[in-house]
């Protein structure tokens, strides 16, 4: 990981060998996750101080608004 930027879920995922989309399930307390997943992901988090970019959460939060109100039609 370059030193001059904050950790991202993809650094996360790699950290942890998983998906970035299993790290934003252990992130988002989904329970379809197995306990030594969320164990390694979380390991990870802590190991890289990975923080949600907030920006980044409500840009993606914004743009799943708009495919649910399109797919709603």
């Amino acid at each position: 990981m370059n030193d001059h930027r904050a950790p991202t879920i993809g650094d996360v995922a790699a950290a942890a060998g998983v998906s970035r989309s299993t790290v934003s399930r252990v992130i988002n307390d989904d329970e379809k996750v197995s306990a030594r997943t969320r164990t390694a992901v979380n390991q990870a988090v802590s190991d890289l101080a990975y923080a949600p970019n907030p920006a980044a959460r409500s840009l993606a939060r914004a743009r799943a608004g708009r495919t649910r109100d399109a797919t709603a039609s």
